[in-house]
C-alpha cells in the first residue's frame, strides 16, 4: 500500500523548458543566406570534373556557422506549475475583464500572463518587473504566445507519460 508521506516526499510539479533563441538578427541572417544557397545550386554547374560546389560549400559553412550562434544564444526557460490553490488564487487575483469574458476567458489576460511567468519560471528567476520589460522590451509576440501557453500548460495539465523511443528507431 501507498504512503500518501512518500507520495507528498516524491512529487514534483508539471515542469516544462521553452527554448527561445534571443538573437532575432540571425533569423535573417540565416534566411539571407539561404536564399544565396538555392541560388548558387540553380546555377548551370561547369564542365569540369571538380565541379562548381565552390560557392555552395562556402554559403553551407557560412550557415552552419549561423546556425551554431542561434543554438548559442538560445536560453531555456524552465516553467514549473503551480500548486493548484496557489494557482487558482493568482488567477481570481485578476479577474476578467468584460472583453476577456466575451473571449470565454476567466482571468485578466492583460495582467496575469505576467505575473503567471514571473510565479512559474525557476530558470531564469524573475520578478514581475523583470517579466514585464521581458515581454514588452525583448519577445517577439510569437515567442511570448509560447511561453504563455507554456505556463498554461504547466499549470492546467497533467503529466504525460511519453511513448518508448526505443521500440521506433
Amino acid at each position: 500500500m501507498t504512503d500518501i508521506n512518500d507520495v507528498f516526499a516524491n512529487a514534483t510539479r508539471v515542469t516544462k523548458t521553452v527554448p527561445l533563441c534571443l538573437k532575432g538578427d540571425l533569423q535573417a541572417e540565416w534566411e539571407d543566406l539561404e536564399r544565396q544557397r538555392q541560388a548558387a545550386l540553380a546555377k548551370p554547374r561547369s564542365d569540369s570534373l571538380a565541379g562548381d560546389n565552390g560557392e555552395v560549400r562556402a554559403i553551407t559553412e557560412l550557415m552552419e556557422s549561423v546556425r551554431e550562434q542561434m543554438e548559442a544564444n538560445v536560453v531555456p526557460f524552465r516553467i514549473e506549475g503551480l500548486p493548484k490553490r496557489k494557482w487558482s488564487n493568482l488567477v481570481a487575483q485578476h479577474k476578467p475583464r468584460p472583453q476577456d469574458e466575451e473571449a470565454g476567458l476567466d482571468y485578466n489576460a492583460e495582467t496575469l500572463p505576467v505575473v503567471a511567468l514571473a510565479a512559474c519560471c525557476v530558470d531564469p528567476k524573475m520578478s514581475v518587473e523583470q517579466a514585464e520589460r521581458l515581454v514588452d522590451e525583448t519577445l517577439t509576440q510569437g515567442q511570448w504566445e509560447q511561453l504563455w501557453w507554456t505556463v498554461l500548460q504547466a499549470n492546467n495539465k497533467k503529466v504525460d507519460i511519453p511513448k518508448s523511443v526505443s521500440g521506433s528507431a
